[in-house]
């Protein structure tokens, strides 16, 4: 897996407004189809939904890290969005969501094993940021989506994600 692959200027998306956690991912599947990574974005939708309602992606440290496997994504593929409002939560928890990654992979990997252990490599490294207030200050003050990547790549790096186109 290509992180500068994984992730593109376009898949980072600032000052999403969505009341629920249902419209972001909604909003996350739609731009997945602008960027050509999936030709349905409902079934897209339906699969993130459905993973979701088994346990729920809050992070805590306001993150929510949505994800699936999934036959309506072409390729391994992460979106980044930066909620406006302070108020969202994920599931009415108590704490705010401030920032969402989404994590979709093909299911139609033949090594289910290798797929997993991609996925959690791109899992590791965003926990990693979590951990750092200068870089969850920068995500929610930059306007520049080069800033957010280029720590998302120093991340993946140190986690053996390619950077290499």
């Amino acid at each position: 897996m290509k992180g500068t692959n994984l992730i593109t200027k376009e898949m980072v998306l600032l000052d999403i407004e969505a009341p629920t956690k249902q419209e972001l991912i909604h909003h996350l599947c739609g731009q997945l189809f602008l960027v050509k990574r999936t030709d349905s974005p409902a079934l897209l939708y339906q699969d993130v939904i459905s993973r979701e309602e088994k346990v729920s992606t809050f992070a805590g440290a306001s993150m929510a890290i949505p994800h699936a496997l999934s036959h309506y994504i072409s390729e391994p593929s992460l979106c980044f969005a930066r909620v406006k409002s302070d108020e969202f939560t994920w599931d009415g928890a108590d704490e705010a969501v401030r920032f969402v990654f989404m994590h979709v992979v093909p299911v139609q990997s033949s090594d289910l094993q290798r797929l997993r252990e991609s996925q959690s490599k791109v899992f590791s490294a965003i926990a990693e940021l979590i951990t750092l207030t200068d870089v969850q200050s920068m995500w929610a003050q930059t306007g520049d989506k080069d800033e957010i990547l280029s720590s998302l790549y120093s991340a993946f790096g140190r986690h053996g994600i390619s950077e290499a186109k």
